[in-house]
């Protein structure tokens, strides 16, 4: 699969130096201005061209500095630097940009949310320019957990990094990630206030130039793009455009588009030219680069050419080879990646067609058609001319320029604006207030004629004189509506013009509008033909006016077709809408309504909902005060209780509610968008249309306004909503905002009663929680019977939570606890956890059920009530459905706990006057009969003294007796595990020391002139009837190879033997078209040319050739000994190039192979025994190492592949239908015997030991979990067999010595009897006996079950014995168990000794006739029976007759514990090749 970076930025500036760069800002205005825009009439500009750039240098930087794209009579083109993708992005979709470069990644987001832009080219692929690069010691990947690491979000870094984390198995909740734009990073770099950053040139520059700000310690680079793009993660940098103005000016963009393509071409073909690295074209592109950073004099023609090698450019055909299912496929995956990093609300396209519909490659077949790639750029037409003195120089504000932080305006016709002057940029952190005084009129308006800012950051707005928003204005477009502001009549609140200015500043009388400006701390450091910048505006008396404007239109003199600001409601009823039309609203509105309840009540209908899911909101609050962002008095504060209160409905979407929204007071209603889409993603009516309505005071909710429908009751006038509905009428199953305060000890809440709730959401419900009398509240007690919230998964993250509110004031509260949903380490399953809100660490986790008690800072005091609020915070998605909580609560006191229905008391407790109380005993009325009861009891107390002494003289008569069996029992047991023991690990060296199967083989030159991959059946016989295919025999046969011994006089032969590890790509067929087979074919002749040989003597193995496909029990065989015939090969290839998988449709290349954990164990089988010199990856570009070295040689590839039990298994996705076996334990004895040589060769190979070594206990583990029909077991693995091989191996040194002593005390592993059970479910004319056992006993009191029908020990019939003390005693067997059946052919030799001499050693013995289509689906059950250490049960024959004799085992532990219960097993694992 070739591996192309397409990281999408043009790049314009880069090395050393710092950048800077804002965060991810909704930057935007209203649509573009289709008007031309005048710029400078003395250089004939008639219209600017706007082109946004990010960080970085391309061949294209030749443009700025020399203005060649300026060679149209009346079009200028100015530069504006970006500091990230995502900002670029916004400003692109909202009008202020008509190109810009970005990555693919925030193209991606582009695509997803429907922004107005397509990709015209694609300017580079990027190699080093783009990476991690972290302070010293902290390079290899395990090292980066617990580290902090920032980068920006959304952007190709950001995806790149956590593409590494999920590449090297770290999970990323062990690494603190910090977003932050560019220029915000090299701060913290110097501060020392981060490990690294994930970014790209220049920043990545500064972070490695610069010593870390609080080690002292240099930074070395990580990872880079071009290491991602080898393993698959593959991103770009993208020329992007508006459609608008690619309608409206296509020329323009050709042009463009032409440009990109003989610059990247002249570079291309002589990149160490004199031009390149010391001549014109490095100085003019270092000009340009240099600029774009704020530096206006010094830069490095040298840097410039060591900047430009970083990437790639690519030429026409492979731009155009972007627009297609590759393309399509590398957008989708990182659309998968936003959805999953909350970026992205709705769920990502699936069909390619959205993706490839935004990339237009017509541009770029005209340039083709025209031969413009051959065209040098000092050639005609249109030459690159030298640079030009207008262009050479960068828009930076003046130190001095800029306007007072307070001034008071008298004048009738007023003039101010921001105090930068000429073409400089205005001044950064700004925030200038003004406030107009009304003339004698009483009102005043105001008009702004110019303004040009850098998006929303930087701003003019404008309030009324009691602090209520008017207009917002910001952008590059004129036409902005008029706001007039009249003087109150009534003193207006205090303290607007202080809150406006952030510090002092008077209470002015008389004024009827306050206008404020405010800037960020970024330039965008505009080049070539530079634009005024800044705003003016004129301050006018006006008289007053009365002026309802209709809907959808909004200013003073109604002539915006879309809302602005704040409005006044009046009337009984009406319409609001955000627009005019319906084809999108206004990006980065704010807007709002205030509708006066006047004693009644308001009545909303939604008759039109079309905004973008969660992005773009409508909210409804109770009360007419403005909220945050609306009112200048309304200031945000860390947890606003007050206004959460408020808040009644949120709505997002297109799924407006069906029944009216009813609000017993004055209505605050807000619409707020970002800057994106302003439109649904699928298309219909965009914007907000609520027909509202005033109802009378006296008019009850219910019946006459609305119905309660089926979720709640009317009671009384007001709808009681059923457990988990909300809203006044009951209409939402799922929580929409605050719900009625409660007040009560106790109660229930539930988030939704639907199967979701609803993302982007914050709800509230508030308890006012009564005291009582002598008595202090400590705190409250919550038992979540249900808590099913998002948790962290993988790469996708989740902020949802629940939150426990203490209210310290009308205003605001503090957080008492957070409840989050939280995954366990091995990422298998989650549970609840309560997170300290002051250090995000969680305190403790809980499950369903439990009960917590969150206590107050400090009790209450005695008496008085406590308010507290459980919140409900969620993200932009659900990954997939949740049902949310369902949580009782109830009060906890300073004392006595607290009790009811819901709150039972304790054991021993009884419930009196809602507290719980220690239960008093009964008092009797019949004290006679009391007395004759105690003499009675007496009675019988000596009575039983004496016999227990008659019974304490006979067991010290017999004690010694038993003692002694138990002791000579115990050690017989245990001489039979280590002879179970020694068994297990015999067999497994055995294993690997030779095949179990043929090993089948075809010479490379049949491979390739079969044309297609062909089944063993095919290949053996060759074609059978007319059906089949028509190949030549002499094509279709294979070579057969019974031993290792055989395969290596082959190889002194001259033979060389090709290992070839793949996918299947379909479940009918493992190729179905021929991608991998081509791949294999490439690789074949690659590999003879490696060799030195032919293609005749080449050998190859591959699965469907070399497995038989028809007998299912031959094919076991040859499936069980994968791991041996991978480590007897000469070369080891992995075939992965990029494709899907015909019948899921999921992506199939060398990242998804690696998870398989099959393919891992032929990996590191072949890496055991022959190292890692000649392992490949074949992907559509050819072979490559398969171990790629990423600075720390090949251990991050390496240490995935050895975690083989850690791998996918298609046995564990299904859940091992009607009790399947788990391949994992076919996987055991391979492996075991893999790890006797590699340690018995430690010290020839002392690298390859070292890495499993330190690992052993994670990568084989001692047991496994399985699951099946829903319930999951514990199951042995490995045991203690990695102790006894290693034990072993050590004992062979030592002349004489027996090794069994060695192995005492260490427990078998898995028997793999169910696998055996599975191959005769396939086979039933197959019949064996099999001896069956179950699970080591856990040190801390656990059962590992072995088998699946091992639970036939617990309540069986056939106890023989009962034990008398807490050893185990046994007793000798009926004479009917004594003799043991003889051994089947399907037992071993070694078997049948074991079986003869368990029964001889241990003397009891109970056997089961158990059929073998049974085996799997006896249902899962503890091994152990209180009193007995032998047990039997006979299962019902089968179908087939067949049946199965069982013989299980107790070994004592030698402690007053249970016994440890041991097994063998007899047979081979035999998996089938589905399996695999």
């Amino acid at each position: 699969m070739p591996h192309h970076s397409w990281r999408l930025v043009l790049v314009l500036a880069g090395a050393a130096a710092a950048t800077g760069g804002a965060a991810a800002a909704s930057d935007g205005a209203p649509a573009v201005d289709p008007a031309p825009r005048k710029v400078d009439g003395a250089r004939g500009c008639v219209e600017t061209i706007r082109f946004g750039v990010v960080d970085g240098i391309a061949p294209l930087s030749v443009a700025p500095a020399t203005a060649w794209l300026d060679d149209a009579p009346d079009l200028c083109f100015a530069w504006y630097r970006q500091p990230s993708g995502p900002v670029a992005l916004e400003k692109i979709s909202n009008g202020d940009l008509d190109f810009a470069t970005m990555g693919s990644v925030p193209f991606t987001t582009a695509i997803e949310r429907g922004a107005p832009v397509s990709a015209i080219g694609i300017l580079a692929i990027q190699l080093s320019a783009e990476g991690l690069a972290t302070r010293y010691g902290l390079q290899e990947p395990r090292s980066l957990r617990g580290s902090t690491i920032a980068t920006v979000r959304g952007s190709t870094s950001h995806y790149m990094f956590e593409a590494f984390l999920l590449e090297t198995g770290i999970d990323p909740r062990d690494v603190t990630l910090v977003f932050a734009a560019p220029k915000e990073i090299t701060r913290l770099w110097d501060a020392g206030a981060i490990d690294g950053a994930a970014c790209w040139t220049p920043t990545l520059d500064h972070v490695l130039a610069t010593p870390h700000g609080a080690t002292g310690t240099p930074a070395l680079v990580v990872y880079d793009a071009e290491t991602l793009r080898r393993w698959g993660y593959r991103t770009g940098v993208l020329l992007v455009a508006r459609d608008d103005f690619v309608a409206r000016l296509p020329d323009v963009a050709q042009r463009v588009v032409e440009r990109v393509v003989r610059a990247a071409y002249a570079y291309n073909t002589n990149p160490n030219s004199f031009d390149w690295t010391a001549g014109r074209y490095a100085d003019v592109v270092g000009r340009s680069f240099w600029l774009e950073l704020g530096n206006e004099t010094t830069f490095s023609r040298a840097a410039v050419a060591e900047i430009l090698t970083r990437n790639t450019w690519p030429g026409i055909l492979e731009q155009m080879g972007f627009r297609g299912t590759m393309g399509a496929a590398i957008l989708r995956r990182q659309a998968a990646f936003l959805f999953a990093q909350k970026d992205l609300a709705e769920t990502p396209y699936e069909d390619a067609a959205p993706y490839l519909d935004r990339i237009d490659i017509s541009f770029l077949s005209e340039a083709r058609l025209l031969q413009y790639e051959t065209i040098p750029l000092d050639a005609d037409p249109d030459p690159v001319p030298d640079f030009v003195p207008y262009a050479v120089r960068a828009q930076m504000p003046v130190p001095g320029e800029g306007c007072e932080s307070f001034t008071v305006l008298d004048d009738e016709n007023a003039t101010f604006d921001d105090g930068s002057t000429g073409e400089h940029a205005y001044a950064r952190n700004a925030n200038c207030v003004w406030a107009l005084r009304a003339p004698a009129t009483g009102c005043v308006a105001l008009d702004v004629p110019f303004l040009s800012s850098e998006g929303v950051r930087d701003r003019v707005e404008v309030f009324s004189a009691t602090g209520d928003l008017r207009a917002t204005f910001f952008g590059r477009r004129g036409g902005h509506p008029t706001t007039v502001g009249c003087v109150v009549a009534d003193a207006p609140p205090p303290g607007v013009a202080a809150a406006l200015v952030g510090g002092a500043a008077p209470d002015i009388e008389g004024v009827g509008l306050y206008v404020r400006w405010s800037t960020d701390d970024e330039d965008e450091l505009a080049m070539g033909a530079i634009e005024p910048v800044g705003f003016r505006a004129t301050a006018r008396a006006i008289e007053p006016q009365e002026r309802i404007c209709g809907p959808g239109r909004g200013g003073a003199l109604c002539d915006a077709p879309y809302c602005v600001g704040v409005v006044e409601v009046t009337g009984e009823g009406g319409v609001i809408k955000t627009q005019v039309a319906d084809d999108a609203y206004q990006p980065n509105s704010r807007c709002a309504w205030r509708i006066p309840a006047r004693g009644g009540r308001v009545v909303l209908d939604v008759a039109r909902l079309g905004l973008e899911r969660v992005r773009d909101v409508v909210t409804i609050y109770d009360g007419a005060a403005a909220t945050p962002g609306f009112g200048a008095l309304a200031q945000p504060v860390p947890f606003p209780v007050f206004e959460l209160l408020r808040r009644k409905y949120r709505m997002s979407g297109t799924h407006a509610p069906t029944v009216p929204l009813v609000v017993d007071n004055d209505v605050f209603v807000t619409f707020e968008s970002d800057g994106i889409a302003n439109r649904p993603r699928d298309g219909g009516p965009a914007g907000l249309e609520i027909r509202w309505r005033r109802d009378a005071a006296e008019s009850t909710l219910c019946p006459e306004v609305a119905s309660c429908g089926r979720n709640g009751r009317c009671e009384e006038g007001v709808c009681v909503c059923d457990t988990g509905y909300y809203g006044e009428t009951c209409a939402f199953d799922t929580c929409v905002g605050a719900a009625p305060w409660r007040v009560a000890p106790s109660g229930r809440i539930v988030s939704n009663a639907g199967a979701d709730y609803s993302p982007g959401q914050f709800c509230g419900w508030p308890l006012n929680i009564p005291g009582r009398e002598g008595e202090s509240i400590a705190g409250i007690r919550l038992r979540f019977d249900r808590f099913d919230i998002e948790a962290p998964e993988g790469q996708a993250t989740t902020t949802d939570r629940a939150v426990v509110f203490y209210s310290v004031g009308p205003q605001q509260g503090s957080v008492l606890c957070i409840f989050r949903r939280v995954m366990s380490q091995q990422g298998q399953t989650s549970a609840g956890a309560a997170v300290d809100p002051a250090t995000d660490e969680t305190k403790f986790t809980f499950d369903d059920g439990d009960t917590l008690e969150v206590l107050l800072p400090e009790p209450a005091a005695a008496g008085a009530n406590v308010q507290l609020m459980l919140g409900f915070e969620t993200d932009a998605n659900n990954h997939r459905p949740f049902s949310g909580f369902d949580v009782t609560y109830g009060v906890a006191f300073d004392g006595p706990a607290f009790c009811d229905e819901r709150w039972p008391c304790a054991e021993g407790e009884v419930c009196e006057d809602d507290r719980c109380v220690d239960e008093k005993p009964r008092k009797s009325k019949h004290s006679r009969s009391r007395r004759q009861l105690r003499r009675m009891k007496r009675g019988v107390i000596v009575a039983m003294i004496v016999f227990a002494c008659v019974i304490g003289l006979a067991f010290c008569v017999f004690g010694g007796i038993y003692g002694a069996r138990v002791v000579r029992t115990k050690d017989e047991l245990e001489t039979e595990r280590v002879r179970v023991v020694r068994d297990q690990v015999d067999s497994a060296r055995q294993w690997v020391e030779d095949f179990q199967a043929p090993f089948c083989v075809v010479a490379a030159d049949t491979f390739i002139a079969l044309g297609a991959l062909r089944p063993h059946e095919a290949l053996r016989d060759g074609p059978r009837d007319a059906d089949d295919d028509e190949c030549d025999k002499q094509h279709t046969r294979l070579e057969f190879y019974d031993s290792v011994d055989d395969v290596e006089r082959a190889r002194r032969g001259g033979a060389v033997f090709v290992f070839l590890s793949h996918q299947w790509l379909g479940h009918a067929h493992p190729d179905p078209a021929g991608i991998h087979y081509k791949a294999m074919c490439r690789a074949l002749q690659a590999v003879a040319e490696d060799a030195g040989v032919a293609l005749s003597a080449v050998r190859a193995w591959v699965d469907v050739s070399s497995i038989p496909q028809a007998n299912q029990a031959t094919q076991s065989l040859a499936v069980a000994s994968l791991p041996t015939f991978a480590s007897c090969v000469d070369y080891f290839i992995v075939v992965a190039p990029d494709t899907e998988h015909v019948t899921t449709g999921c992506g199939c290349d060398a990242a998804t192979y690696r998870k398989r954990a099959w393919c891992r164990a032929e990996v590191v089988a072949c890496w055991a025994r022959r190292g890692a010199d000649r392992m490949f990856v074949a992907t559509n570009r050819g072979l490559r190492p398969l171990f790629v070295d990423t600075g720390d040689g090949v251990d991050t590839y390496l240490e995935e592949c050895l975690e083989v039990f850690a791998g996918d298994l298609t046995c564990c996705r299904l859940q091992h239908p009607d009790g399947e076996p788990c391949d994992k334990e076919a996987l055991v004895p391979p492996f075991l015997g893999l790890i006797a040589e590699l340690y018995r060769d430690r010290k020839q190979r002392p690298e390859a030991w070292a890495k499993v070594r330190d690992r052993a206990d994670e990568l084989f583990p001692r047991t496994f979990s399985y699951e099946s029909g829903g319930v999951t077991t514990t199951l042995p693995l490995f045991g203690d067999l990695i102790e006894a091989i290693l034990r072993l191996v050590d004992s062979e040194g030592t002349d004489g010595a027996s090794p069994e002593p060695v192995l005492r005390g260490l427990a078998p592993g898995t028997t793999g009897q169910r696998h055996v059970a599975k191959a005769h479910r396939r086979s039933p004319h197959q019949h064996s006996r099999h001896l069956v056992a179950t699970a080591p006993h856990s040190g801390d009191g656990s059962t590992l079950r072995g088998s699946r029908d091992a639970g036939s020990l617990r309540g069986s019939p056939g106890v023989l014995f009962r034990a008398l003390s807490d050893r185990v005693v046994r007793r000798s067997p009926p004479a009917a168990l004594r003799e043991l059946p003889t051994a089947s052919p399907a037992v071993t030799e070694r078997s049948t000794a074991a079986t003869v001499a368990t029964a001889a050693s241990a003397a009891t013995v109970a056997t089961t006739e158990t059929p073998r289509d049974n085996w799997a689906s006896s249902p899962p059950a503890s091994p152990w029976s209180s009193t007995s250490l032998w047990s039997s049960s006979r299962s019902p024959e089968s179908k087939t007759g067949s049946s199965e004799r069982r013989l299980t085992w107790a070994l004592p532990t030698g402690r007053a514990e249970r016994p440890r219960v041991s097994t063998v097993s007899l047979q081979p694992v035999l998996p089938t090749v589905e399996d695999v």
